[in-house]
């Protein structure tokens, strides 16, 4: 295999080197130049059309690789303030439960307060009833 690439190249070679003026005419050499152009352009464009699209392949990953980086260190951000606003919104939640309780005491506490305030209201009445009645036994 060797044998038949080093003379391919070595005939591909010797046709570049020379004039067109220089090559024969006839049809089947023209024909034969021809192909083995083409073969060598199609080997050497193809190399180079596949590291063309490789470099281009790997620099498209690399961007994508950071654009990803980029993406995952910003949901990782969002993750952590998410968590945030759930530990703000289970303290609010605590808070508001103890709102609830104070409100529940105070009711209770100004419910007993009222109870008491009749009770005096009561007394007096009856303290006043009896000083009225102790001022009538006197005179």
């Amino acid at each position: 295999m060797e044998r038949n690439q080093s003379r391919k190249a070595e005939k591909c070679k010797n046709q570049r080197t020379s004039s067109p003026k220089e090559r024969t005419s006839s049809p089947a050499m023209e024909q034969s130049w021809m192909e083995n152009d083409f073969d060598e352009l199609t080997e050497v464009g193809f190399k180079r059309s596949v590291i063309t699209n490789f470099s281009e392949l790997k620099e498209d990953v690399r961007t994508h690789h950071k654009e990803a980086k980029n993406l995952e260190k910003r949901l990782d951000e969002w993750l952590t303030r998410i968590n945030s606003v759930e530990k703000t919104l289970n303290d609010l939640t605590e808070l508001k439960t103890m709102a609830q309780e104070l409100s529940d005491a105070f009711t209770s506490f100004s419910s007993h307060f009222d109870q008491v305030e009749e009770r005096v209201s009561v007394i007096e009445d009856q303290v006043n009833e009896m000083k009225r009645e102790e001022k009538y036994r006197e005179k």
